[in-house]
């Protein structure tokens, strides 16, 4: 954060001129193009081809780029001219333009195709701090303005859509980088990408609710202890896997255990965890949290996958 605060002051005018404005507008005249992560799994491991998902980036970048730019502009006036949510805007201009730049180049040369892979390390790099310093800007716009709830809920609706924008870009780049690049390649060699296909769902519970766990003995000096149940029923007693990215769904469950495990001075002292697969063709992972408080009251929330 300390970070993001002192690129704001030094923050230049946004980049690309002139020309920037004309780009967005091409860009965010196309929708981004939905993936499903069967997609990404079919394309990573069967004869995965680097000029294709070259080709398929340098563009669809730019449009996911451009169309949350177009989002950013939308905005109020106030939350817009804020220092941070300029800076924001300012490092996804600068990435769109430094990824126009491969528009016309070709698929076929080695060294484009080793340039592409280390600019959008450097768009993911630049993005580090997108997160606390959006948040930043919105405290600065409550800190000037007085908050009507109307554009508060809007605001909320834009942030919702920011975040997840931010997250698929990641993504698209996570992978491309985790497959092709060969000179700095720390991924699991038994995943696709950052995709493991046969996630243990019960080791990232235990993982994730130990760092919560180690949050709440931090603050309290106590944490509630965890008991989990786990019920296959597409293959009873076998432990439970699933397709997905381990590094969301850790994040997804810390979050969670991060507001359980807060309760722990007032009432909790164990979180029991259900971690549940139906037998259905159309087959869902539930994960039950269940409070166990000093009182007979339980209260529960769940996540599906």
């Amino acid at each position: 954060m300390k970070a993001a605060r002192i690129a704001i002051r030094s923050a230049a005018p946004l980049a690309g001129g002139e020309r920037a404005p004309r780009e967005v507008e091409h860009f965010a005249r196309y929708s981004p193009s939905p993936l499903s992560i069967k997609q990404f799994l079919d394309f990573g491991s069967t004869n995965a081809c680097e000029k294709t998902s070259f080709s398929f980036l340098r563009h669809e970048l730019p449009v996911r780029l451009a169309n949350i730019l177009k989002e950013i502009d939308f905005l109020p006036s106030r939350l817009l001219s804020t220092p941070s949510v300029q800076l924001v805007k300012s490092w996804y201009v600068e990435s769109l333009m430094e990824l126009v730049e491969f528009r016309d180049k070709k698929s076929d040369d080695h060294k484009v195709l080793s340039n592409f892979i280390d600019a959008i390390v450097k768009v993911r790099n630049r993005h580090h701090d997108v997160v606390p310093t959006m948040a930043q800007g919105v405290l600065e716009y409550r800190d000037s303005s007085k908050m009507d709830p109307f554009i508060n809920q809007n605001i909320q609706y834009f942030l919702d859509r920011f975040y997840m924008n931010r997250i698929s870009i990641r993504m698209l780049i996570n992978q491309h980088t985790l497959i092709f690049d060969n000179n700095n390649n720390v991924g699991n060699p038994k995943h696709i990408g950052c995709i493991d296909p046969c996630c243990d769902v019960v080791d990232l519970v235990h993982d994730a609710f130990q760092s919560a766990q180690m949050l709440c003995d931090q603050y309290y000096f106590a944490s509630p202890d965890l008991k989990l149940t786990q019920v296959n029923g597409k293959a009873a007693g076998q432990p439970i896997h699933i397709v997905y990215v381990p590094s969301h769904l850790f994040h997804m469950l810390f979050e969670l255990f991060k507001v359980c495990v807060c309760n722990y001075e007032t009432f909790i002292f164990r979180l029991h965890i259900y971690v549940c697969v139906s037998s259905s063709i159309c087959s869902a992972l539930f994960l039950l949290f269940c409070l166990m408080p000093w009182t007979p009251l339980e209260v529960r929330s769940g996540i599906e996958i």
